[in-house]
């Protein structure tokens, strides 16, 4: 990329969807001011659950030297465990840290959603500074910032839970507008009772610029997984809000629709979609999943 990057905030959606078969309409959802025209909610036949998902999300910065090193530590996972981690890298407004290198980076990385996302979800501040991780957004030690010398170790135990719901993501994109719809299918493998939220992220990769290392800077770095935009609000959108317990073989399906902003590099873009909990301290994120943008 050439040009300074700018991004405006993506519009979401969860259009009218049919199924056939459909036993029972859901609630209208409500994405902060955008209603959407109705989704859809059935039973079915129970499916096998899939491999837990686990959802990262990195608090990181090109001026934070240490950074690297975390990266390379998910990464080291990632080969331990492929396609079991889905990442975000966030770079936040609220760290030193967290902007670019001076005078070498093209591109800063912060946005509204990362600071949304740090003040519903771990405090609005940093217990220890940066790199700094939350994982399914679970405490451990009694915080839900995990420091990186623990990441693996947690992750080695949250990659045993079963998964109690299942997630299947078809995504559509027209280039000549810059939009899509991706279609959401949650199907519940075990009994769930408590508020449900769906949370819907844009991301990007292959961004090269400039990185700080301890004793030099990378003036061709390959930034990935990068948080361009949430969708939805940083809460999520609550989904099947009548149904206090959802049963296992309950499925819900909605479409949700998304902008790539002119800046971005679709074929580089990806949705990343998660199910998680938000009623007070009760965050946890029960499954997760991602899908190109741009098919190759």
């Amino acid at each position: 990329m050439k040009k300074s990057i700018f991004w405006v905030a993506a519009s979401a959606v969860v259009m009218l969807s049919s199924c056939e078969g459909c036993k029972e309409k859901g609630p209208i959802i409500n994405f902060g001011g955008s209603t959407s025209s109705g989704d859809t909610t059935y039973t079915a036949a129970l499916e096998t659950a899939q491999p837990k998902k686990l959802l990262i999300e990195e608090f990181t910065g090109a001026k934070c030297s240490n950074c690297p090193a975390a990266r390379d530590v998910l990464k080291g996972i990632d080969v331990k465990y492929p396609d079991r981690l889905i990442k975000l890298e966030l770079h936040p407004s609220e760290h030193p840290l967290g902007g670019p290198v001076k005078n070498l980076g093209k591109y800063d990385f912060r946005n509204q959603s990362v600071s949304d996302i740090l003040n519903t979800f771990y405090g609005g501040g940093f217990t220890s500074g940066i790199p700094i991780a939350g994982i399914d957004r679970v405490p451990f030690k009694g915080s839900r910032q995990i420091e990186r010398t623990d990441w693996s170790g947690f992750i080695d135990e949250r990659l045993k839970v079963v998964s109690t719901a299942n997630l299947k993501l078809t995504n559509t994109y027209d280039a000549a507008k810059g939009e899509g719809t991706v279609r959401v299918k949650v199907a519940y493998t075990k009994a769930i009772t408590g508020k449900q939220y769906i949370s819907l992220a844009i991301i990007e990769n292959n961004i090269v610029d400039a990185q700080d290392y301890p004793t030099y800077i990378d003036t061709f770095y390959n930034f990935k997984h990068v948080l361009r935009k949430l969708v939805t609000p940083a809460s999520g959108a609550e989904i099947l809000a009548t149904i206090p317990t959802k049963e296992a073989g309950r499925v819900f399906e909605g479409n949700f629709k998304y902008k790539i902003e002119a800046a971005w590099k679709p074929e580089n873009c990806q949705v990343v979609v998660f199910l998680h909990n938000n009623l007070g301290e009760e965050k946890e994120v029960l499954q997760a999943e991602e899908a190109d943008v741009k098919a190759p």
